[in-house]
């Protein structure tokens, strides 16, 4: 019991998402008439949270999936008996409502943007300009077939979230060791991340992993020049630039 109780503790943090939704439960369990909303929100978020805290269910669930019993959490409807129990208020009293709701927005609230992991959109795909340019820049045509190309670790997260288009060696398993996937580190990767990056050792990788890009960040150093090793510079995106590797042909789509 006391490993699902730190669980739900981890998983609570310092916010006040568990403490809203207990009240919102509370609350339209008791002035809640229709039957189908009692039965979505209010009796399926009651049974989920009877069978989180107890220790035979964790235990079923550990045989299944062990290290993911957090995730039964996900299965709360949190957001949404917040946000309904807060209209149902409102509208029932609205003086009183509007006031409640407004102090809660006050005092549980937090300015978002002053979280080092959080910058305002560059555009309507929530990722930086620089991979949207470089991406387009380097996807194929509709002749043409997949490619495969090789980021600076900082823009290996958001690539595959614009397109799949465009295929990597290696992808966020190389960054988040944490999850113990056991992946070997890539050769690719493990010159990526050295500084200076060592390009005469990465040529023969480019062609060994049929690589047709690299896109090099301008302010890491490197030992030896991509165009004295075979490489022909594509384009300039930001603080990127990126070569076209010619030994590896981009295929084209078999009809």
């Amino acid at each position: 019991m006391q490993e699902i109780l730190q669980v739900f503790k981890s998983y609570c943090g310092s916010g006040w998402y568990p403490v809203l939704f207990l009240a919102g439960l509370v609350y339209l369990l008791a002035v809640e008439k229709s039957r189908r909303v009692r039965i979505v929100l209010l009796y399926t978020s009651l049974v989920i949270a009877v069978l989180f805290f107890l220790p035979p269910f964790k235990r079923i669930m550990d045989i299944l999936d062990e290290g993911t019993y957090y995730r039964i959490l996900w299965l709360l409807p949190m957001t949404v008996v917040i946000a309904y129990a807060g209209l149902r208020l409102a509208g029932r009293h609205y003086r009183i409502g509007f006031a409640i709701l407004t102090i809660l927005f006050v005092l549980a609230g937090r300015y978002a943007y002053k979280s080092i992991h959080i910058t305002k959109a560059q555009n309507r795909y929530h990722i930086p300009d620089a991979v949207v340019a470089i991406c387009n820049e380097i996807m194929p045509g509709e002749d043409e077939e997949r490619v495969w190309a090789v980021f600076p670790e900082e823009l290996i997260y958001f690539v595959r979230q614009y397109s799949s288009e465009i295929q990597m060696p290696y992808g966020r398993e190389m960054l988040e060791t944490q999850w113990e996937w056991n992946w070997d580190t890539h050769p690719i990767y493990a010159i990526m991340r050295e500084e200076p990056i060592d390009i005469g050792a990465l040529i023969p990788l480019l062609e060994q992993y049929h690589v047709q890009y690299l896109i090099l960040n301008r302010g890491i150093g490197l030992s030896g020049q991509p165009e004295e090793n075979g490489l022909v510079k594509y384009a300039s995106v930001e603080a990127y630039d990126v070569y076209r590797n010619p030994t590896v042909e981009i295929y084209k789509k078999q009809h």
